[in-house]
């Protein structure tokens, strides 16, 4: 018996959802078909043989639907347990990659600080040994780099030494020392070294010689002049300048020279910190002896 036929003889159309439905169909034919009621023994045998096949259908699509219930969940659950290996095999890399990246930044920071401690103490290092056994020498200015570095010369127990050292390049012209000025070729200033080992040295710029201060009357004797309202000629421009450097030294000399550059361009050295000076009660009194002596 195919289907089709089943349901025919049960005068259905489609396949009952449940054997509830079925019973309830049968029970009314039951009492048509029966040959009790009149019907006949083959008619009677037939129903039954098509409620049997379509219980038999009910089962089967029953089971079917068991085995696609549990085949879907069991792809669910291996779904899940692979997005769960997934999620914690990424875990483990970004854990990894965070320690790696923590272990950089460590050893980075570490570098900078030891950078850092090198830069503090070497001057002080340096400094420590100049002092333990200090010879002070005339160094003379014997190259310039013109960007950013001068080279000095000294002679000690009839030995030549000669130190490269970095400067600071102002307003694309000037390569200036620690006092702030220019550095000029032929320059004379202080050294101070180890006798026994000179690698070991601290420039005294603040401290010149005559002729390097002649070189820096030339340089600002200008600027000086504009600053006056008078001529380069003036006695008073002259005097001035020596009146300055006695007072403020070098430094002084810097404020004067770069006095017209915003604080930018020289943050030591510029128009604000001259324009401080000027003010000053001490240098009012200089420049008026210079004009009244």
């Amino acid at each position: 018996m195919k289907l089709a036929k089943a349901l025919s003889i049960l005068g259905l159309n489609r396949l009952p959802e449940n054997e509830d439905e079925l019973n309830a169909v049968y029970k009314v034919l039951a009492k048509k078909l029966h040959p009790d009621a009149g019907g006949s023994e083959e008619a009677f045998q037939e129903l039954g043989e098509a409620v049997n096949y379509v219980k038999r259908a009910i089962e089967l699509i029953k089971e079917r639907s068991r085995e696609k219930e549990y085949t879907s969940n069991s792809l669910n659950r291996k779904r899940a347990a692979l997005r769960e290996q997934m999620l914690r095999r990424r875990a483990e890399e970004d854990k990894l990659r965070n320690q790696h990246a923590q272990k950089w930044i460590i050893g980075f920071l570490l570098v900078l600080t030891l950078f850092g401690l090198w830069l503090f103490f070497r001057p002080k290092m340096n400094h420590w040994m100049v002092e333990k056994n200090k010879v002070e020498q005339m160094a003379e200015v014997v190259r310039l780099d013109f960007h950013s570095s001068y080279t000095i010369a000294w002679t000690h127990n009839d030995q030549r030494y000669e130190k490269e050292i970095n400067g600071r390049f102002i307003d694309g012209i000037w390569i200036v020392g620690p006092a702030g000025m220019p550095i000029l070729p032929g320059a004379k200033f202080i050294v101070a070294f180890n006798g026994d080992n000179p690698d070991y040295f601290e420039v005294l710029d603040q401290f010149i010689h005559t002729e390097t201060a002649e070189k820096y009357f030339s340089l600002v004797k200008k600027s000086l002049s504009r600053y006056l309202q008078t001529s380069e000629n003036d006695p008073e421009v002259e005097c001035l300048f020596w009146r300055l450097l006695d007072e403020y030294g070098v430094d002084g000399i810097a404020h004067l020279h770069f006095r017209e550059l915003p604080m930018r361009k020289n943050w030591s050295h510029n128009q604000r910190t001259f324009n401080t000076i000027a003010e000053s009660p001490r240098f009012q009194e200089l420049y008026r002896s210079c004009l009244f002596p």
